[in-house]
């Protein structure tokens, strides 16, 4: 896994969040699609959305229902099949 994101966003903002896997990738390899997962501190999970371009992967989440802390992990697949992630930690405060 890739170094974790730490950042904040309010219940009420829809962001999109871009997450740099060039590190990841090796000469010629692109990024041939991602997933996202919200693991909320409590209740119903978000679906994110994605949009992958390569080296990039934008994930956009909100509204958010509850404030604390929301982890969204997302797994990119590249161009050779293999794979890698990054974790956003999100606080959520107000």
């Amino acid at each position: 896994m890739s170094k974790p994101w730490n950042i904040e966003q309010s219940k009420v903002a829809i962001l999109p969040w871009p997450l740099d896997f060039t590190k990841s990738l090796l000469s010629g390899v692109t990024i041939s699609s991602a997933v996202a997962t919200h693991t909320p501190p409590s209740g119903t999970a978000t679906t994110p959305t994605i949009q992958v371009t390569s080296p990039i992967v934008y994930v956009t989440v909100g509204p958010l229902a509850v404030t604390g802390i929301h982890y969204v992990d997302v797994l990119a697949t590249f161009s050779d099949a293999t794979k890698d992630d990054i974790r956003l930690i999100i606080q959520v405060d107000y």
